[in-house]
């Protein structure tokens, strides 16, 4: 299959109304899991599983992209949860993201991990035409429901990382805000055009050692040749959470 084909294929999956092929991927996982007992240990049901999709004849790299769609739609149960209570969480804009922004001129913007849309309606409010993805359906719902009462248009995607189509020279903007993966961020640099804008708050590897943190320089390495407008790791309140921890921020510009 082409690179066209595959994004055309992939557009059609995600059309409003139609599942993410990695949702599909977690909802046989799950019809599976629970026809074998359900519960038990996490990553011995996912070794198991690993064998069965081997077992049936799929590729090795298909697989691992299912196991990864599965963990994936797994977390956002848990969002889904977080999503439907009270907010724990900053509901204004990323600070950093505005300070991004603020002079530039509009274009095409991706919010990576969008949770409920708050980065995704300022920049639309900031006349940026947005896309934002996230695999949380409470999440994308509160999103959609935030422009609404804003008045401003955002097209938010229910997908993880591996069913979104980043595209190439694709976004003029890209924020990528306390997602708890760090796969997207390799995608970046090829998905922003010449002159495109990186925005990318985290936890730092110090803070908790979670696998979707960043170790001091990584995010700059990540992004060598761009040209970095602001880069620090300070000790701060991170808009998840009221303790001050250690935090990567990144602000930097791809070669035009």
């Amino acid at each position: 299959m082409t690179r066209r084909a595959v994004s055309v294929a992939l557009a059609a999956a995600l059309a409003p109304g139609q599942t993410p092929p990695g949702k599909a991927a977690y909802e046989a996982f799950s019809a599976w899991r629970k026809s074998n007992g359900g519960g038990g240990n996490w990553d011995e049901t996912l070794a198991a599983y690993r064998n069965k999709l081997r077992a049936g004849g799929m590729p090795a790299a298909a697989i691992d992209r299912t196991l990864r769609a599965i963990e994936a739609y797994d977390e956002a149960e848990l969002y889904d949860g977080i999503y439907a209570g009270p907010s724990t969480f900053d509901t204004e804009p990323n600070k950093l993201l505005v300070e991004a922004v603020q002079g530039r001129r509009p274009g095409k913007a991706l919010d990576i991990a969008m949770g409920q849309g708050r980065n995704s309606v300022f920049l639309a409010e900031k006349s940026w035409a947005v896309t934002g993805f996230d695999v949380s359906e409470a999440g994308i719902r509160a999103a959609r429901r935030l422009a609404r009462t804003r008045s401003v248009a955002i097209e938010a995607v229910l997908a993880s990382d591996e069913d979104f189509e980043f595209g190439e020279s694709r976004w003029d903007l890209i924020a990528q805000i306390y997602a708890i993966e760090k796969r997207s961020v390799h995608r970046i640099r090829a998905a922003l055009k010449p002159g495109g804008l990186v925005v990318v708050e985290a936890g730092h590897v110090s803070a908790s050692g979670a696998p979707f943190e960043y170790a001091s320089g990584e995010l700059a390495g990540i992004f060598r040749g761009f040209r970095v407008r602001r880069y620090e790791e300070a000790v701060d309140r991170p808009d998840w959470g009221k303790e001050r921890i250690r935090l990567v921020r990144l602000i930097a510009e791809k070669p035009g």
